[in-house]
């Protein structure tokens, strides 16, 4: 086609037909440049297309993500949470003096319930979140909406975690110390270590510690409300993407 073109021009120029050539350069000169811009239309097309793959990836693995969380606060604080603030309530009635026991075993593992994620909790993973803002790829996730929904959740997730260190006792420490815990019979208190445990409840220190621990789970239940609801936002944004509803 070059070689074809070559001859042309040579032709041109042999007979002495400037004009003609000059409109022959230009065109040719045109096509060149549409070939380019094609060339360019059809990179960028493919490149759209590379991303618009990668981006859907990623917004699968952030859903995971997400949902995972969302499972794991279901399982080890919602479901946990009705029965935790019982027991510190239960506590709390003993402090105050305001229950009488009549089965001590069944009063004691009641109060030590009370335990449960009793030093922190995560409140969820964000690996796939990191390696997207460390690799720069977070960038591929074109619409803002859900860029901004993304870092909301994990901005929030990151604060409740800190915020939770701050206001956790040593609930679960105190309680631990006074008994051996077997994870194959949790239920078995010896008869020393239950008198012991109920001296040890009736204690200034005790009272203090039930008040920061309920204090500490009613921050929590907050926390994880809003975790769950902005998770749960953030997932329906991701599915009308992956629906193409956006």
């Amino acid at each position: 086609m070059i070689n074809f073109f070559r001859k042309i021009r040579q032709q041109l120029l042999d007979e002495n037909r400037f004009k003609k050539y000059l409109i022959y350069a230009i065109g040719e000169i045109v096509l060149v440049v549409m070939g380019i811009l094609i060339a360019l239309q059809i990179n960028n097309w493919n490149q759209n297309r590379l991303n618009a793959i990668h981006e859907t990836k990623i917004l699968e693995h952030l859903k995971k993500e997400l949902a995972r969380n969302n499972e794991i606060n279901e399982a080890l604080i919602f479901n946990r949470l009705d029965k935790k603030l019982e027991s510190l309530k239960a506590a709390k009635k003993f402090c105050e003096n305001e229950i009488i026991i009549r089965d001590t075993l069944a009063f004691l593992n009641t109060v030590t319930y009370g335990g449960v994620f009793s030093g922190g909790h995560s409140f969820g993973e964000r690996n796939s979140y990191d390696e997207l803002i460390n690799t720069g790829t977070i960038q591929l996730i074109n619409n803002d909406s859900i860029k901004n929904s993304i870092a909301n959740y994990y901005g929030y997730l990151n604060a409740v975690k800190e915020r939770a260190k701050v206001h956790s006792s040593r609930f679960s420490n105190y309680t631990s110390e006074l008994r051996p815990f077997d994870t194959k019979n949790p239920n078995y208190i010896s008869k020393f270590d239950q008198i012991e445990m109920l001296q040890s409840f009736n204690s200034p220190e005790f009272r203090k510690l039930v008040d920061l621990e309920l204090s500490y789970t009613y921050k929590v239940r907050d926390y994880i409300i809003n975790v769950r609801t902005q998770g749960i936002q953030t997932i329906n944004l991701i599915d009308k993407k992956l629906n193409n509803e956006l």
